[in-house]
């Protein structure tokens, strides 16, 4: 049963937010920090707290992976990062050799309790890997050990958790921010994150932090002008600084569709950085939260709202820890609280765990899991600009989009649109991973090209990958470019034109060793895995999609199957409740219009056949594959359902 210490931590949660259900996530890593893990008795017990039936609290808990409600682990929950970033730097092998180490299977729990081993997916770590996460028993605190390149690496991380120092601190081992660079006449989001003590108040007052946040709402500081609200928008307008999270829609324009004279309002920043391939916000969180506290007061005043969230996805444990010192320190000094600045306005900052899902990172599904629901999308319009959180008018931004609100404030619009293209003004952090000797964090204007970035920064490709033979230029979710499209400019119009997205801005290096094959399934797996389960396209289609692949890898691949998969591509894309069915499929389709000849020699190789390529140009006729979408066959018979016709 909860200890008092536990159930008043519950309580305070419920106090946080306008509305005490949206605390039911909190509450039980309270609960699971105490008991361990989440046994009927103690969902029972949580569930009590929101007047909820068990089986309610149950139903949200099962739906996010990092609630234990079926056993216990070991005191220390080892999870290891398999993610198509982390296969192409090594996490297969990292993988054996924590096997062999800990002399277990993956699922499984050492004889002595110490260690259970797991895998995930992706973490924000992909510039590190190989990589995994750790989280201890009885704390639920979670520290990432990174760049675990050898045996070496792996039984000194080992050896630092069994001691029982593994979490004295947080923060990633090896210690510190991990490479990264660009222009200096663009550094400026990343210009901190390498001073000694970059996460505290005072090293930020000391370069000029909240400087702009101050005077644009009470005057007074330097050249800075003071701004109305109105001003304020207007000014991130005139700036075109377009979303980060992946749409790219323009901030200044999403806050202007606040409907006038309804209140509340509330800010909900989407730090469920969960794409693969991406981990810029990350960076900002640990290593410069006071940034993106600066642009939450800077937002919240032009949108005039009291509350904002900061929905941190689960595993950033140690960004949510920084965050949450930030928002104390900044209340502290009077930036935050009942009297902003002297100005007699109003803003309390939350920071909100997630507790491991994907589809949490579309607006909507995450709206829904801040009010303490499973993670589902929600049917627009109404967007959450009229109707978001809790019903009240909410904008929802990223985190990159958010910590630029200072910078242009601070030197005007003019000043951002220098840098870029018309359409896709200012800078970028680019995510740099893969088979690339660099990889890491770049802040370059938009239209920096994509040979630039990863040659001229990333150094090239590693030895062992030979040749470039792909890239995915915006996070797993867009469509791969090939060699031939290495001088495309990275902005959003330009990458759209190669047929692809600029998306999370997540560069993904893939060399000529590589199997595509393996990265499609790898893929599909992933996405199997994320699925909400709301709509059936995706919930059926991508398990399909993955069986498929997986026997084509295996040496058991049919004829007919890339026309199956095509078909299965086509009822998932477009065809779901939210945008990620797209997501799903446009790699894979991408992946066989330029790299189908791979598939057709796998195929062709199994059955000793001849090679009969079939490109996503062909769209089967719905009418003939009748059999192959017919829900009560079983998969085997879906399998061999009439042939379709080439």
């Amino acid at each position: 049963m909860l200890s008092d210490k536990a159930k008043a931590e519950i309580r305070a949660l419920q106090a946080r937010y306008p509305v005490p259900r949206s605390a039911l996530g909190p509450a039980l890593y309270v609960a699971q920090r105490e008991a361990g893990w989440l046994p009927p008795d103690v969902l029972a017990e949580v569930a009590a707290f929101f007047d909820l039936d068990v089986t309610e609290v149950g139903e949200f808990a099962s739906f996010y992976h990092m609630y234990n409600t079926h056993r216990a682990p070991g005191r220390y929950h080892i999870e290891l990062c398999t993610n198509v970033p982390c296969m192409l730097r090594g996490s297969g092998k990292l993988a054996e050799t924590l096997r062999y180490r800990l002399g277990i299977e993956f699922g499984k729990t050492t004889p002595d309790g110490l260690f259970t081993l797991g895998e995930v997916e992706c973490l924000g770590a992909c510039a590190t890997a190989p990589m995994f996460s750790c989280t201890e028993k009885g704390t639920g605190k979670i520290r990432f050990f990174e760049e675990l390149d050898t045996p070496e690496k792996v039984d000194a991380a080992l050896a630092l958790i069994a001691s029982g120092h593994g979490f004295d601190t947080c923060e990633r081992w090896p210690l510190g921010p991990f490479r990264h660079g660009g222009k200096p006449e663009t550094n400026f989001l990343l210009a901190r994150v390498d001073k000694p003590d970059s996460h505290k108040i005072e090293t930020y007052l000391a370069d000029g932090g909240y400087e702009t946040a101050k005077a644009t709402i009470v005057g007074g500081v330097g050249a800075i002008p003071q701004r109305s609200p109105q001003q304020v928008i207007d000014e991130m307008k005139a700036a075109n600084v377009r979303g980060r999270g992946g749409a790219g829609f323009p901030a200044g324009q999403k806050w202007s569709f606040l409907p006038a004279g309804k209140y509340p309002r509330y800010l909900v920043v989407n730090a469920d950085e969960s794409e693969p391939g991406t981990f810029k916000d990350r960076m900002i969180m640990e290593y410069d939260p006071h940034q993106l506290v600066e642009g939450i007061i800077l937002t919240c005043y032009a949108i005039e709202s009291e509350r904002a969230f900061i929905y941190v996805r689960g595993e950033y444990y140690f960004a949510a820890e920084r965050l949450e010192g930030a928002i104390a320190e900044a209340k502290a000094r009077g930036f935050l609280g009942q009297n902003v600045f002297g100005s007699g306005k109003k803003l309390e900052v939350v920071v909100h765990r997630g507790a491991g899902a994907y589809e949490c990172g579309e607006e909507t599904a995450q709206l829904t899991s801040l009010e303490g629901y499973r993670g589902h999308p929600r049917l627009k319009p109404p967007f959450p600009a009229v109707e978001g959180l809790y019903a009240r008018p909410t904008i929802v931004n990223n985190v990159e989009t958010i910590a630029n609100v200072p910078h242009v404030l601070r030197r005007g619009a003019d000043w951002y649109k220098q840098w870029g293209t018309p359409q896709s003004t200012g800078f970028r952090v680019f995510c740099l991973s893969g088979q690339v000797k660099y990889p890491g964090l770049y802040e370059l204007p938009h239209g920096t090209s994509l040979r630039e970035l990863i040659y001229d920064f990333g150094g090239g490709l590693t030895e062992d990958a030979g040749e470039l033979k792909a890239v995915i230029p915006g996070g797993l979710s867009v469509q791969l470019l090939d060699p031939s499209q290495l001088d495309t400019p990275l902005d959003y119009e330009n990458v759209a034109k190669q047929g692809s997205a600029l998306g999370s801005a997540a560069v993904i290096v893939i060399g000529a060793n590589q199997s595509l094959v393996e990265v499609a399934r790898r893929t599909l797996a992933f996405y199997r895995e994320e699925s909400c389960g709301k709509c059936t396209p995706c919930r059926e289609g991508a398990p399909w999609l993955e069986a498929i692949l997986e026997r084509i890898e295996h040496g058991a691949g049919r004829v007919d199957d890339i026309a199956l998969m095509l078909y299965l591509a086509d009822m998932i894309g477009g065809k779901s409740f939210c945008p990620f069915g797209y997501a799903a499929v446009w790699g894979l389709q991408s992946n066989l219009a330029k790299f189908g000849s791979e598939f057709d020699a796998a195929i062709a190789a199994a059955k000793d056949l001849p090679v009969i390529p079939v490109r996503p140009t062909y769209r089967p006729d719905p009418g003939v594959p009748s059999g192959v979408t017919e829900p009560s066959l079983p998969m085997e018979e879906r399998y061999n359902a009439p042939t379709v016709k080439r």
